[in-house]
C-alpha cells in the first residue's frame, strides 16, 4: 500500500475513533455522584446535562427516565452539605418531583435503603408517609413491582455498605404504619460529613440541556405537575 493510500487510511481511523468518543455520553438529571467514587464528590447541576463518564453503580443508585439517569440515593458519602431529609427502610421516589420532568402522571419507583439513612428530597405528594421523630416512615402498601425489583435493587445497601455513611439516630420502634423491612444497620450515630483540607476534584465540561419555561425558570425539587412545553437550550458549562 503506497505512503498515500495509508495516509487516508489512517485519517480515516482517526474520525472514526473520535466520533466513536463523542458518541461515549450519558444523559442526567439533578444532583448525582461526579463518578460514584465519594472522594470524587457530587455534581450539581440541576437541568439535564450530559457527561463522558458512565454512571457507576447505575443499576442500584440510578433509576432512568428517557435515558436521563436520575439519582436516588442517599448522597451523605460524597460529601453533601445540603438540607437532608431523614428515612427509614424502603419507599418510593418519584421521579418527577426530583427533577423536572414533564409527564401526565407520576413516575414512581422505590429507594431499597435498609434501616435509617438520608437524602435530599422531601416524601412525595400522594405518597403515603408518615412521620415519627422526625424520620419519614412508609406508611403504604408496596406493589408488585416493588417486590419483583427488591433481589436486584436491594443490592444498593452492599455498594454502600463499603462506605462511610453517616446515619439518622433512630432509637424507636417504627410506627405501626410501616410496612417495610426493620434493620438495624450499623451503629445508628449522626456524623458530620467533614469535607475541610480535601481539594476540590476538577472540573469537567459538560452540555447542560435546559428546558425552562419562558416563565418559571425553577429548578428545584418544586412538586408542581402540568408544565408547559419547554424550549431546549445547549450551553457549555462546568459541574
Amino acid at each position: 500500500m503506497s505512503h498515500r493510500n495509508l495516509a487516508i487510511l489512517a485519517t480515516a481511523l482517526l474520525l472514526v475513533a473520535t466520533s466513536a468518543a463523542e458518541a461515549k455520553q450519558w444523559r442526567y438529571a439533578g444532583m448525582h455522584p461526579r463518578t460514584g467514587q465519594p472522594r470524587d464528590g457530587l455534581c450539581h447541576l440541576e437541568s439535564t446535562h450530559v457527561h463522558s463518564a458512565a454512571p457507576l453503580y447505575a443499576d442500584t443508585l440510578y433509576r432512568t427516565r428517557d435515558n436521563v439517569y436520575v439519582f436516588i440515593g442517599d448522597p451523605t458519602p460524597f460529601g453533601y452539605e445540603g438540607p437532608r431529609h431523614s428515612y427509614y427502610g424502603h419507599h418510593p421516589v418519584v421521579l418527577n418531583v426530583i427533577v423536572n420532568i414533564d409527564v401526565d402522571v407520576d413516575v414512581v419507583e422505590y429507594c431499597y435503603h435498609d434501616g435509617p439513612h438520608y437524602h435530599a428530597y422531601e416524601p412525595p405528594p400522594r405518597q403515603e408517609f408518615v412521620d415519627k421523630e422526625d424520620v419519614h416512615f412508609y406508611a403504604g402498601e408496596y406493589p408488585e413491582t416493588y417486590r419483583r425489583e427488591n433481589p436486584r435493587l436491594v443490592r444498593v445497601n452492599t455498594v454502600y455498605r463499603g462506605w462511610e455513611m453517616p446515619r439518622p439516630v433512630v432509637a424507636f420502634a417504627p410506627p405501626p404504619q410501616y410496612h417495610g423491612p426493620i434493620i438495624q444497620v450499623g451503629v445508628n450515630v449522626d456524623v458530620d460529613v467533614r469535607v475541610g483540607g480535601r481539594p476540590p476534584p476538577p472540573s469537567r465540561e459538560v452540555i447542560i440541556i435546559r428546558e425552562d419555561d419562558d416563565d418559571d425558570h425553577d429548578h428545584g425539587h418544586g412538586h408542581g405537575h402540568g408544565h408547559g412545553k419547554h424550549k431546549k437550550h445547549k450551553h457549555k458549562g462546568r459541574d
